[in-house]
C-alpha cells in the first residue's frame, strides 16, 4: 500500500475506536465495559503469555476460546474481527487493521470525494503474505453478552496441508458495538457514541526452524512526503520472510547527488516489523523546506536478536539508492508543512552581495570624481577667459591713452 492510503486507513482505525487497548493486559483494568481472558490449550508454548502462541501441525483443526466478560449492567454486543499483523509507519506492530473493513471504508469515502479518490485495488496485504491469519480462522463476527456475565468466544483454526517454516502472526480485535444515547435537554438530537476495543495476539508455527530475516528497500517507492505535518522523505522497507523482527535500528543519511555534504542524518532504534509486511519509514527534514533535485540516500539497518533469540536473527543490511524530488512535490509539501524554517542564506551569496555593494560605492566615487573634475575644468576655463578679457581690456585702455597723448603733442 502506498503512503497516502496507509495514512488514510490509520485515520479510519482511530475513528473506529476511541480507545485501543494494549496486546497484553486486562481490558477491565483499562476502564472498559468488558474484559477478555484467553483459554490456553495444551499446545500453548508459553502459558505465561496472555496471547496465543501455538505449535500446530499441518492440516490440524483446533478450536480456540476467549472468555469475554461484560462488566456493565446492560447487555452488550462485542464485535470480533481476525486480522493479520502489519507494521505501521512508526515501526510498531498493528493488529487492528482489517482488509475488508479498509476496502469498505475506502469505497464509502470515494462516494463523497470530489478528487483524490482512493484506489481500492491498492489496499491489500504485502505481496509476500501468502497465508494471512484471517484465511486460517473461522469465527462469528459478534457475540451478545448479558449484563454482568461471561461467555466464551470460539474460533476454529484450520492449518494448511503443506508444512511451513516461520510464523503466522495476527490477532483478534474485540470491539464493543456502538451505543447511542439521545439527549433530551438543550442538546436534543445530538448522538453520543462510545466504542471500546481490545486486541489479542495470535501466533502460529509448525516447526522450531530458524527463518533468517530479510529486509528489502524499493527504490521506486522513495518519495517526498509530509510526515506529521513536517517536510520529509519516506522509504519503503519490506520484510518478505515469516520472521518477526523485534529490535530494529535504522540509520539513514541523505546527500545531494554527487556531493559529500550530509543534508539529513537520522537514527531510530527499537522498531519492529511483522512477518511478511512492509511500511513507509519516515525521514524528517528537520523543518527545512524541500528543494527540487536529485539525491542519494544511504540506509544502514540492523535487526538485533533479543530475549535469547538465535544469533542468526541478528543481521545487518546496507542500501544506497538515488531518488528525485520534483518542483511540484516540493512546492506542495512545503505548502502543507508547519513550523517551516527557511534555509539561511549561503556564504557565497553574502560575498556576492558584499562585492556588489563595494562595486556600487566605487562607481559612485568614480562618478562623483568625474563630476568634480569636470566642474573644476569648466571653472578653470571660465577663469582663463575672464583673465584674457581683463588683459585685453587693459591693453585696449593703454592703447587709447597712448593715442590721446600723441594727438596732444601734435
Amino acid at each position: 500500500m502506498n503512503k497516502s492510503i496507509k495514512n488514510w486507513i490509520q485515520i479510519l482505525v482511530i475513528l473506529l475506536a476511541l480507545c485501543s487497548v494494549p496486546l497484553i493486559g486486562d481490558a477491565q483494568e483499562q476502564g472498559l465495559g468488558f474484559s477478555i481472558r484467553p483459554i490456553h490449550p495444551e499446545n500453548q508454548l508459553d502459558k505465561n503469555q496472555t496471547y496465543f502462541d501455538l505449535k500446530m501441525e499441518p492440516s490440524q483443526i483446533q478450536e480456540l476460546e476467549v472468555m469475554i466478560r461484560n462488566n456493565t449492567d446492560q447487555e452488550i454486543i462485542v464485535e470480533a474481527s481476525v486480522n493479520a499483523a502489519i507494521t505501521n509507519e512508526n515501526g510498531i506492530l498493528d493488529y487492528s487493521w482489517n482488509l475488508e473493513k479498509a476496502k469498505a471504508a475506502a469505497k464509502s469515502y470515494n462516494k463523497h470525494a470530489s478528487e483524490k479518490k482512493i484506489d481500492v485495488n491498492q489496499i491489500r496485504y504485502d505481496s509476500s503474505l501468502k497465508m494471512p491469519l484471517p484465511s486460517l480462522i473461522m469465527s462469528e463476527k459478534e457475540i451478545k453478552i448479558p449484563a454482568q456475565s461471561e461467555l466464551p468466544y470460539k474460533m476454529q483454526v484450520t492449518m494448511p496441508e503443506k508444512q511451513f517454516q516461520g510464523i503466522v502472526l495476527g490477532g483478534v480485535r474485540f470491539t464493543e458495538q456502538e451505543t447511542t444515547k439521545k439527549e433530551t435537554t438543550s442538546d436534543k438530537g445530538v448522538q453520543i457514541k462510545n466504542k471500546f476495543a481490545y486486541s489479542l495476539g495470535i501466533q502460529l508455527r509448525e516447526t522450531d526452524d530458524v527463518v533468517i530475516p530479510e529486509i528489502k528497500m524499493d527504490q521506486t517507492k522513495i518519495k517526498a512526503a509530509s510526515i506529521n505535518g513536517h517536510t520529509g522523505v519516506t522509504i519503503n522497507l519490506q520484510n518478505p520472510t515469516m520472521t518477526l523482527m523485534r529490535d530494529i535500528e535504522i540509520e539513514t543519511t541523505i546527500y545531494r547527488k554527487g556531493r559529500q555534504k550530509i543534508l539529513i542524518n537520522l537514527t531510530k532504534k527499537g522498531l519492529k516489523m511483522a512477518p511478511n509486511s512492509n511500511f513507509d519509514y519516515g525521514i524528517d527534514w528537520k523543518n527545512q523546506p524541500l528543494r527540487a533535485g536529485n539525491y542519494t540516500i544511504k540506509a544502514s539497518i540492523k535487526n538485533h536478536g533479543i530475549d535469547g533469540e538465535p544469533k542468526e536473527l541478528t543481521k545487518k543490511w546496507e542500501f544506497e539508492k538515488e531518488f528525485t524530488i520534483t518542483r511540484k512535490e516540493a512546492k506542495e509539501i512545503n505548502r502543507q508543512a508547519i513550523d517551516l524554517t527557511e534555509n539561511p542564506i549561503s556564504w557565497w551569496l553574502y560575498v556576492v552581495i558584499g562585492l556588489l555593494g563595494i562595486l556600487i560605492v566605487l562607481m559612485a566615487i568614480i562618478i562623483a570624481k568625474i563630476q568634480i573634475d569636470k566642474k573644476k575644468k569648466i571653472k578653470k576655463r571660465q577663469e582663463l577667459k575672464r583673465k584674457k578679457r581683463k588683459k585685453r581690456k587693459k591693453a585696449a585702455s593703454a592703447n587709447s591713452k597712448m593715442t590721446s597723448n600723441i594727438k596732444r603733442k601734435e
